[in-house]
């Protein structure tokens, strides 16, 4: 279309965007009356070039031969990130509407599981990147044929959502990490079928699979520990900081693995860089180990009985026991 190549592929979104919007509007209820707020400017422009400081040198950095700007940006993404925090306290302080309750995300039942979602999801979005390169460059084989190998891993993480919903109350506090040492022992096993010469892509299907349930167990378990660690009246935080944390942590990911990944095809000397996947992967098994550390942190960890993020609170352990 125009010259666009696959680009065009994004125009399905419009339609369905389009088919959503009118269904919602049917049939969602309106929202009641909220008082007219201002919008956080100082916020959104410290957290925007918090982002900018920090994925732009990840992003560029390898093809540009990491130049001086971009080590200093890196280093800059710090103190700007401290700005932002500043930036939000100052403007609770004062009973304003902040970007985001950080207070409310100081909870380590919460933040806790922030981190373990962008560590996982960093992993995710840096694979769609990395097997895309490694089956099309490596193996020659076509971009319908990549995509599909994927499919068992999605048809895994929808799976998942329904096993969670089944579980009992009183094992769903370990749903998390256990999904999270699943989605490590998938990544493990590709890095070391990989390195023993196990290239079969059968085998990467079936553990693409495991991933995939991994993965979801863990997104789904966590998401509602994020739902009820906090009072509807800060649901809309929960939501939005959830969300940007899933698409910081897939740039940063793809941005970070994506890098690794190429430095390494770039110095293999072999074409289909089984290498470099392997050491990659490997990496990914890392990160969701640390996720799985995390994940564990933030269904053990105390959670405040009152939802005044201002005041004293008393501490209950969302693992099971009280204190």
């Amino acid at each position: 279309m125009a010259g666009s190549q696959w680009r065009a592929i994004f125009l399905l979104n419009v339609p369905v965007d389009v088919a959503v919007i009118a269904a919602a509007l049917r049939h969602l209820p309106a929202d009641g009356r909220r008082s007219a707020q201002r919008l956080d400017l100082p916020g959104v422009a410290t957290l925007s070039a918090t982002l900018l400081l920090l994925v732009l040198p990840l992003a560029l950095g390898h093809s540009e031969g990491w130049p001086a700007w971009t080590w200093v940006s890196l280093a800059a993404s710090v103190p700007a990130f401290a700005l932002f925090l500043a930036a939000e306290r100052r403007i609770t302080a004062n009973d304003g509407a902040p970007l985001v309750n950080v207070r409310i995300l100081a909870r380590p039942a919460i933040s806790w599981a922030l981190l373990s979602l962008l560590a996982a999801t960093g992993t995710y979005y840096a694979l769609l990147f990395t097997l895309a390169q490694y089956l099309q460059q490596g193996f020659g084989d076509s971009p319908l044929v990549s995509g599909l190998t994927l499919v068992p891993w999605v048809a895994a993480f929808g799976l998942a959502r329904q096993l969670v919903r089944r579980m009992p109350p009183r094992i769903r506090p370990r749903a998390p990490a256990a999904g999270c040492l699943l989605l490590t022992a998938a990544y493990a096993a590709i890095s070391v079928a990989l390195f023993t010469g196990h290239h079969g892509e059968a085998l990467l299907v079936v553990l693409l699979g495991v991933g995939g349930l991994g993965l979801g167990i863990q997104f789904s378990a966590l998401i509602a520990h994020l739902t009820n660690a906090v009072s509807p009246e800060y649901a809309p935080d929960i939501s939005g900081v959830s969300t940007t944390t899933l698409q910081i942590g897939g740039a940063v990911g793809v941005a970070t693995f994506g890098t690794l990944y190429l430095s390494l095809t770039s110095h293999a000397g072999t074409g289909h860089g089984t290498h470099a996947f392997a050491v990659t992967v490997a990496a990914f098994a890392a990160t969701a180990l640390l996720a799985t550390a995390t994940a564990y942190r933030s269904t053990h960890a105390p959670t405040p009985t009152t939802e005044d993020p201002n005041g004293p609170v008393r501490a209950i352990v969302t693992g099971g026991g009280t204190s």
